[in-house]
């Protein structure tokens, strides 16, 4: 599958989308996806715009995203964003980073949380070849040697070892090692929107009981004037009126 992204930069000249081949760990990229790609001599952010079975561009020619990220926005907005800069003269990057998450806009550079890992592991055939069952380069061995002691994410690895990642992705071609793909969750459980969270409420005391009960009265069934102006200095209780007149509200 292609990968269609529109780079994250500051640039008024660029116009994309340019074309990634996605692998076999990347299958679940989707509209909306950032990933960190490859994009001349640098690593930038990008917004997938679409997922294509192919690209116009041969092959050999396209190269594979660095990794996915955690952080990422629905295929709504990624059209909200692309219209917005079509229809206000402006680039694809600019109108994107309008509706992106915090923290991921232009110049903001790769540091977003990545929402999975490529997992190492040494095999049986790892193992043997350690032994010196098969010829090894000093990177490959090194990084075998590190396996030994357990699994370990790729990125570690490879700074432990001192290769990169086309060096595992050879050495899981020769079936010594195995590359797995887990999910990273970061999140705390988020409940679906207007679902109540589990609150004791504070007594309400004065004129802030006063309110809430004129405030709960306009809100029943055959009030004739349901609008209530809330009244007070700062730091007199008015937000905590607010939140106890919208739970009743709901219920």
């Amino acid at each position: 599958m292609i990968a269609k992204v529109e780079p994250l930069t500051t640039a008024r000249a660029l116009r994309g989308p340019f074309d990634y081949r996605l692998p076999a760990d990347m299958a679940d990229v989707e509209v909306g996806a950032m990933l960190v790609v490859p994009f001349g001599r640098r690593r930038v952010l990008g917004v997938v715009t679409e997922v294509a079975e192919r690209s116009e561009l041969a092959p050999e020619r396209l190269v594979e995203p660095i990794s996915a990220l955690e952080e990422g926005v629905s295929a709504e907005l990624v059209r909200l964003g692309l219209w917005v800069a079509s229809e206000y003269c402006s680039t694809p990057a600019r109108g994107l980073a309008l509706v992106l998450p915090p923290g991921t806009g232009l110049g903001q550079g790769p540091r977003t949380r990545p929402r999975s890992t490529l997992r190492a592991t040494l095999t049986e055939a790892g193992r043997a070849a350690l032994a010196g069952a098969g010829r090894l380069g000093s990177r490959q061995r090194a990084a075998l040697e590190r396996l030994q002691n357990g699994p370990s994410p790729a990125a570690e690895l490879g700074r432990a070892a001192g290769c990169d990642h086309s060096t595992l992705r050879r050495l899981q071609a020769r079936g010594l090692i195995e590359l797995e793909l887990e999910r990273v969750e970061r999140r705390p459980r988020i409940g679906r929107v207007g679902a109540g969270a589990e609150r004791a409420a504070p007594a309400l005391v004065g004129a802030q009981a006063a309110a809430l009960e004129t405030i709960v009265t306009r809100l029943g069934a055959g009030a004739r004037q349901r609008s209530v102006l809330l009244h007070g200095v700062t730091g007199s209780g008015k937000t905590e009126v607010y939140l106890q007149a919208a739970a009743a509200a709901c219920r």
